[in-house]
């Protein structure tokens, strides 16, 4: 390989770790335990908490907690997801709510959606959507649902604005019933915007390293072609062999740094690797349909044919294990090839 080509993937490797950095942040935690928590500083950290107590008393990114009590007064700017006997929100929680206990009290308003599972929930504060079940579910005369909301329970009081739909089931009086197809629902809902989302993401991250590196990427095509069977082979070795020594470095401290870089160029690894399959299966879908195209939309056709394989009914899963292997094993095999020529 030529000095200039070294030298564009590298610059295409440092833009898929920027981009796998703004896309998948590394997370940071602070984790608090104990009878009796009292945050009195901004904690700029998600917040992982469990114990007899907690009292948010100053800002915070995002909470999990588990335990009895939790008294939310400061605000959250993102999530707010917590379980316990007594759930007290007195102040706004950026994004969305998810509660489950025993009393849910929410008189802070939501950026997002509410989703509460309790004995009694008490909603004061203002939502996009709430998702409410429990033995009483009160909606306040204050509150504004500026979407739909949904309850069910034994028994409830909705004075609240409702500006989309309302949909009330009113359980037993043995018990709260839900419906949980409406959960499902919003769950599969957010699960396809998702995907939808990464779908157009790797792709825009394909054409340019279409045209970012063309010799490097023609190099992967051509390894896929000639030697398909032993790129799977060595996807399948690359990331058990991969992972043991990520685990063998990660228990020593002098290798620490050096476990961190492997997983990072795993990673990365993994996030080309269906970019790379979907460049080869739009190289084969040329060769059938004896016509060619530009790299681009080669890549692109081919692209978006595998990822509609992905969505077959029970076979799809394994059509994505097979590309993650196989693009992972071309990738390995061009760059150790790559060295070989190297003479190093």
């Amino acid at each position: 390989m030529t000095d200039t080509m070294i030298h564009k993937i590298l610059i295409f490797i440092a833009l898929i770790i920027t981009a796998g950095l703004v896309i998948s942040p590394v997370a940071a935690f602070d984790t608090r335990s104990g009878d009796n928590i009292v945050i009195n500083e901004p904690v700029d950290d998600d917040l992982v908490a469990s114990g007899g107590s907690m009292i948010i008393n100053a800002p915070v990114k995002s909470i999990t907690w588990a335990g009895g009590t939790l008294i939310v007064n400061e605000p959250v700017e993102e999530n707010l997801i917590a379980a316990g006997g007594t759930i007290q929100v007195n102040a706004p929680i950026g994004t969305d709510l998810l509660a489950f206990g025993g009393n849910i009290d929410i008189n802070g308003d939501v950026g997002g959606k509410v989703m509460a599972f309790g004995g009694s929930v008490t909603m004061s504060g203002n939502a996009e959507n709430i998702a409410a079940t429990g033995g009483t579910v009160v909606l306040g005369k204050n509150s504004v649902i500026s979407k739909d909301a949904i309850i069910s329970a034994s028994g409830y009081t909705t004075q609240a604005t409702i500006l989309g739909n309302l949909t009330v089931e009113e359980g037993d009086e043995g018990g709260a019933g839900f419906d949980m197809k409406e959960i499902e629902g919003m769950v599969e809902t957010f699960i396809t915007l998702t995907m939808i989302l990464c779908f157009f993401g790797f792709l825009i991250l394909g054409i340019i390293f279409v045209k970012l590196c063309p010799a490097f990427y023609t190099s992967l095509v051509k390894t896929g072609k000639e030697k398909t069977l032993l790129s799977c082979v060595a996807g399948i070795a690359g990331i058990i062999i991969g992972f043991i020594l990520f685990v063998i470095l990660l228990i020593t401290i002098i290798g620490m740094p050096l476990a961190f870089l492997l997983f990072l160029v795993i990673l990365i690894g993994l996030m080309l690797a269906n970019i790379l399959t979907g460049a080869l299966v739009g190289e084969w879908i040329q060769k059938l349909a004896k016509k060619e195209v530009s790299l681009i939309w080669g890549f692109v056709v081919g692209f978006i044919v595998l990822n509609a394989l992905f969505f077959i009914p029970y076979i799809g899963f394994i059509f994505w294990v097979v590309s993650v292997f196989l693009g992972f094993g071309m990738l390995v095999l061009t760059c150790y090839e790559a060295y070989a020529d190297t003479g190093l």
